[in-house]
């Protein structure tokens, strides 16, 4: 996910640079975003009750998508209801880890700060792409979209570094399982 949202962002740059339409490349984004994260989520749900919620989230998301799609045009409804249904996987998870108690450390688990960053990430967006029209809809009268869309890298930016750091600490959750089953 984190190279595609790469290529994606520095397609975005380019775009901008020759004042070309990117608006495409944050409605393709987010279907990268969700994919991966629908099954990083569907891979660490152990339960088929969780598996079909996440399935669920991920069908109803792709049909909003499909909808909403433009290629003009930022597709604030998709972009909403992804992060409506990120909030919901990791509240999924929060709610997994806390009923099965298996994890020992909290605060170094792998997938503990993949939710954490989702949530935040997904709330700290979510309203601005709720009211897509008024915070980014006429790119030539509306003076604040620099500050919205500030506000969408500062927190895309937050989550993308708390998914680095999960996969630093993901690496050091397999080191030690090999000891233990050394």
């Amino acid at each position: 996910m984190l190279l595609l949202s790469l290529i994606i962002s520095i397609a975005q740059t380019h775009h901008a640079a020759f004042r070309q339409n990117n608006l495409y490349l944050y409605n393709l984004n987010s279907l990268v975003e969700m994919s991966c994260i629908a099954v990083a989520y569907r891979i660490e749900l152990k339960s088929s009750r969780n598996k079909a919620v996440i399935v669920a989230g991920y069908i109803l998301y792709l049909l909003v998508f499909i909808y909403d799609f433009s290629w003009t045009h930022i597709a604030g409804i998709a972009l909403g209801v992804q992060r409506i249904v990120m909030i919901v996987y990791a509240l999924l998870y929060f709610h997994y880890i806390l009923t099965n108690m298996q994890v020992q450390h909290l605060l170094i688990h792998a997938m503990f700060w993949v939710s954490a960053g989702a949530i935040v990430h997904a709330a700290g967006t979510l309203f601005v792409f709720l009211f897509v029209k008024v915070t980014l809809g006429d790119l030539s009268s509306n003076g604040s979209y620099s500050l919205y869309i500030t506000i969408v890298t500062t927190f895309s930016a937050f989550f993308y570094i708390v998914l680095l750091v999960s996969f630093w600490l993901r690496r050091r959750e397999f080191r030690l399982v090999d000891q233990m089953t050394v």
